[in-house]
């Protein structure tokens, strides 16, 4: 399971996830501008707090509302959101980030992307 830390040394939380880290779950000390820049250059998500832990969400199919041009219903439409990454805000432990995975996974999972 590919994560990541995004970590400050100053913030209580984000000491007590960093010493509860798990296997194959990477780190970036936001206090670093090395390590910043380097995460940065990958384009993942911004930290809005510390600390957030970025996880990887699985394709998957969601309805939406179809408007015509001058913004009349036409029904219901299915999409596909794809895979993408997402900041975990202020995780509370790292249980709370993996009930969040367990949940996008069984979302993609009930909610296949419609095939191409």
């Amino acid at each position: 399971m590919n994560m990541i830390l995004l970590h400050h040394p100053e913030v209580e939380l984000s000491r007590e996830l960093l010493a509860a880290l798990p296997e194959l779950c990477g780190c970036v000390d936001w206090s670093s501008p090395a390590q910043r820049a380097e995460y940065a250059a990958h384009g993942g998500p911004e930290a809005s707090a510390f600390p957030s832990v970025v996880v990887e969400v699985p394709a998957y199919g969601a309805d939406l509302p179809l408007f015509d041009a001058d913004g009349v219903f036409l029904g219901m439409g299915r999409i596909t959101v794809p895979a993408h990454q997402e900041a975990v805000r202020l995780p509370a432990n790292w249980e709370a980030v993996l009930s969040f995975v367990d949940s996008v996974a069984d979302r993609a999972r009930l909610n296949p992307p419609a095939l191409a």
